[in-house]
Parts: structure tokens; sequence; C-alpha cells
């Protein structure tokens, strides 16, 4: 079997003994690529319905955030782990009315606002205002969710967690997820001060591309968790499993077009935890960055704890999408 790489390190990929890297496209079995390949990128390209290819039709349901929270509103509602959510570009009356009802009760009114399809946390704000929200749709069309005001802390930082989802199929519904999975930590102390709203380094998580980025070893921070909160993480961790599983079920409801026998994807799915453990949706992300998966060993949270190796990490996933493997990897 061979196989072509755009835009990942390959040298992780040829220590799978089972695969080869092919130096050219139409020779390749599978195409693993970061870029969004349509009907005119295979034509120029040369890629045919024979190659396996990671990336499903219409995935923009789940990639995209306002399609996202439209594919979950419309199969279930309005679920506990999806804060209430709004396109600014179709529902700012639906929000502004949302907004001063919570005006009038009382309630907290701390929104954040998201580009659709931008990724690492570029140009999004966290504020109160009205006016500003309003203002802020002239930088790009964006959604504007309920922002988790009171989220679970570790040692008193806001983090969030990433989690790896492999999906085989669509129909039937196969899905995977990565025994790996990391926290990424706020830097500063977490408060609801309004001059911290602007601090992107209390509010925020990604700290790999700016501010300093202080890795903190997945078992190191469960077993600090659980003393801190005195709560045990398999139930955690359960609770997320559900999530996902529902996430990816509204995209195969919705939209069934996303089926196709040549597809194997890999998919980042951003998870936060409030103050009762229970787990909130952020956004999925297509193609993720798994540096930290690949630079840092780690451990199996649960079981018996096995060593998973960062240089492996991409053999476990490719192992799964194209081999039937299920080497550190568990159904959902």
């Amino acid at each position: 079997m061979n196989i072509e790489c755009v835009h990942i390190n390959k040298g992780r990929l040829e220590c799978i003994l089972k695969l080869r890297v092919s130096t050219e496209l139409k020779d390749a079995d599978i195409i693993w690529t970061s870029m969004q390949v349509d009907d005119d990128v295979k034509r120029a390209a040369g890629i045919t319905d024979q190659q396996y290819i990671n990336q499903f039709p219409f995935e923009a349901c789940l990639v995209m955030k306002h399609h996202l929270a439209e594919t979950i509103q419309k199969a279930h509602g309005s679920p506990d782990w999806l804060h209430p959510t709004y396109n600014l570009e179709s529902h700012l009356s639906q929000l502004i009315g949302d907004y001063y009802a919570r005006k009038r009760d009382g309630m907290n009114n701390l929104w954040i606002l998201k580009p659709w399809n931008m990724a690492r946390t570029i140009d999004t704000t966290v504020t109160d205002n009205l006016s500003a929200i309003i203002r802020l749709m002239e930088t790009g069309p964006k959604i504007c969710q309920k922002y988790i005001e009171r989220p679970a802390l570790f040692q008193g930082k806001k983090f969030d967690l990433r989690y790896i989802v492999l999906v085989r199929s669509v129909k039937p519904l196969e899905l995977f997820l990565a025994d790996v999975f990391w926290v990424r930590l706020a830097n500063n102390q977490y408060t609801l001060d309004k001059h911290s709203l602007f601090e992107y380094e209390t509010h925020f998580t990604v700290m790999n591309y700016r501010g300093v980025l202080n890795h903190k070893n997945t078992p190191e921070f469960v077993k600090e968790f659980e003393q801190e909160h005195q709560v045990k993480w398999l139930d955690i961790h359960e609770r997320v499993r559900n999530m996902i599983r529902s996430v990816f079920e509204a995209a195969a409801t919705v939209h069934p077009e996303m089926h196709s026998p040549m597809s194997r994807a890999m998919y980042g799915v951003d998870v936060m935890l409030d103050s009762s453990f229970q787990p909130k949706l952020l956004e999925v992300t297509y193609c993720p960055d798994c540096t930290r998966a690949c630079k840092y060993d780690t451990q199996a949270i649960g079981g018996g704890g096995e060593l998973l190796k960062g240089s492996d990490f991409y053999n476990y996933v490719f192992g799964c999408l194209f081999l039937d493997e299920t080497r550190h990897v568990c159904p959902l």
C-alpha cells in the first residue's frame, strides 16, 4: 500500500512497516492532506475514486462553527453540552432577544465571539457589551456563544481538553477515540474582572502559537485534578465519550450525504468542563495539529496505564483508519 502525505511529518509515517510513502500522487492508495480537496482539485491532481482520502464530503457541518451549531440543534435541540449559540449573519435578532431577557432576569451576560472558520482563537473576543458584539460583525462572519463563565479550574487556571476522534465510516457510523488526549492550560489565574477579558493568557488556553506554553503531561494532570476536586476522572471521561458520540451521530443523521466509502478522517474535538465537571463542546477541527501527541510519551488513562510513545502516535491512527487495527484506540 502506498501513501501520499501532504503537510505532515513523513518521518513519523515511515515507521509504519505496512505502509510506505509514495512520491507520486497518482500512485498513492491514500491521500493525506490538510488542504480541502474538491472536485476541481481532484481533476487537476488526477485523484481518482479508487484512492482513500482523509476527509469526508460535507464535513463542514462539523468543522465550521456555525454549521456545527446548526447540525447539533437540528439533531438534538439544545443539549446541555452545547451553550446557546447564534450565527450573527442570520440570527442576530434572536441573540438580541436572548441578551435582553438575560439582562432582565439578572443572569450572566458574558458572550464569546468566534469566526466561522478560524483556529487558534484568532479574532475571538469575550464581552458582555451588546454594542461591541454588533460592531465586531464588521471583522467577518461569526458565531456568538454564551461564555462558560464558571469552568472547572486546575490550580485556579482555566483549561480545555483536546481529544482525537477517528472516523472510519459514516454509514454505518464507525468512530474511535484515541487513547492519547491532552490538556491545554491558561497561564494566568482565572477571573471575571472586566479588565481581564482582554487578557489572552487568562481566558484562552492555546499557547503553542503565542504566549508561553506550560505543557502538563496528561497522567500528571489527571492525578492532580482528581486530588484537587475529589472526583474520578473515568466518570468524566465517560461523559465526554457520550457527548462526542452524540456530536458525530448528529452529523450522520442530519447530513447522510457525508457517507463516502473511500473517506477516512481524523478530527480534533475540543472540550471544556464546567464547575460541575460536565463536558461542554467547544469546536471540532479538521486535520488537527498533533504535535503534542507526537512529541511527548504518555500513559493510557485507565486500564493498565500502558506507555504510549509519541513517535508511534500516527501508527495507531493509520492502523485504525486503514488497517482495521484498534491498538490504543477505543470504539465510541
